[in-house]
C-alpha cells in the first residue's frame, strides 16, 4: 500500500489544517478561526503524539517540541487577535502555512516511515 492509503487519517487532517490557515487571509475574520484552528491543531497533536508513544518512537521528544512551539504560537495568535489587520493577517496565515508544509515534509515524514514499519497503523 501506499503511504497516503495507509495514513489517510493524517493527511485528511493535515488538508484541513491548511483550509483554515487559509481562512485567516478572509474578509472580516474573527476569533473564531483562531479558536477553531487552536482546537482542530490540538487534536490532530494528540493523536500524533499518542501514535508516537504507543510505538515508542524515538524522535518524541523533537517532535513534541515542533508541536510545542506550533501550540504557543497559536496562542499569541489567539490572545492579540483583535489587533490582526489584513496585511498582518496575510502575513500569519503565511507563515503558519509554510510551518506546517516544512513539519509535514519533515518530521511527519519520517514519523510516518516509521508508523508504516510498526504494526500499528
Amino acid at each position: 500500500m501506499t503511504l497516503t492509503s495507509e495514513l489517510i487519517w493524517q493527511d485528511q487532517q493535515h488538508q484541513v489544517l491548511f483550509e483554515l490557515i487559509d481562512e485567516i487571509k478572509a474578509d472580516n475574520v474573527d476569533v473564531s478561526i483562531f479558536v477553531r484552528l487552536n482546537d482542530y491543531a490540538e487534536h490532530h497533536f494528540c493523536l500524533e503524539e499518542a501514535y508516537m508513544k504507543a510505538l515508542d518512537y524515538p524522535d518524541y521528544e523533537a517532535h513534541l517540541s515542533a508541536h510545542n512551539k506550533f501550540r504557543s504560537e497559536l496562542q499569541k495568535m489567539l490572545d492579540d487577535h483583535h489587533n490582526y489587520d489584513q496585511q498582518l493577517r496575510d502575513m500569519l496565515s503565511d507563515f503558519l502555512g509554510e510551518w506546517l508544509k516544512r513539519h509535514i515534509f519533515g518530521v511527519d515524514k519520517k514519523l510516518e516511515a516509521y508508523i508504516l514499519n510498526s504494526s500499528v497503523k
